[in-house]
């Protein structure tokens, strides 16, 4: 057992939701003793088009400010240092954004080297709408985790919020392009699978 293990949040947001989600879950995680650190995946969106709407503007430097973004083969190095990694992502047509799509394309070498085997994984995600495709795209950001040997966790109905916000797949939200519509229920839920991740890597880490 490990007391502290290092929890990897790796994450990609374009209107800081997903961001925000990342944050609950590593208040869980260090709650349990984790040592968190968060990795944002950078938009594929030239700048020309995000200077045409000043709110996604100032979305965009103030999440630079916060999380400065990190290029694709930085984050695949990083990954075997982490006890567990939790990957998050906006939908996008009921699977994960093609940002976070990008990094499992280039991540070729952990998988002939084995080396995220056995690390503790998860998954949190959001839409815009009730049946916005938020477990397909939970489901869909699993299977490059267990094609690398990762040991999946989910969120458990011991959290009674679960019966009203997410899945056993996953934290989720369902916002609109607003970045403050995401409920305190959406949050607990976060935290607590923060936590559970915590607890089973500190169970698995050598």
């Amino acid at each position: 057992m490990k007391s502290n293990p290092e929890v990897l949040i790796i994450f990609y947001t374009r209107r800081g939701n997903t961001a925000k989600m990342a944050e609950a879950i590593a208040e869980g995680a260090k709650e349990s003793g984790a040592n968190v650190k968060f990795l944002r995946i950078a938009d594929d969106i030239p700048m020309e088009i995000v200077q045409k709407d000043e709110n996604w503007l100032q979305i965009h430097n103030d999440l630079e400010k916060k999380y400065p973004t990190s290029d694709e083969f930085s984050i695949i190095k990083e990954m075997p240092n982490a006890d567990a990694i939790v990957f998050g992502s906006p939908t996008r047509f009921g699977n994960m954004a093609h940002e976070m799509k990008k990094l499992w394309d280039l991540s070729t070498e952990l998988w002939f080297t084995g080396k995220l085997i056995g690390k503790v994984g998860g998954v949190f995600t959001g839409a815009s709408s009730v049946h916005g495709g938020q477990e397909v795209t939970a489901l869909s950001m699993m299977m490059p985790m267990l094609h690398q040997g990762m040991v999946i966790v989910g969120p458990s109905y011991d959290t009674k919020e679960l019966h009203e916000s997410g899945s056993p797949y996953g934290p989720s939200t369902i916002v609109g392009p607003n970045s403050d519509q995401i409920k305190e229920v959406d949050l607990v839920v976060a935290r607590a699978f923060g936590s559970k991740i915590a607890k089973v890597a500190s169970k698995l880490a050598d």
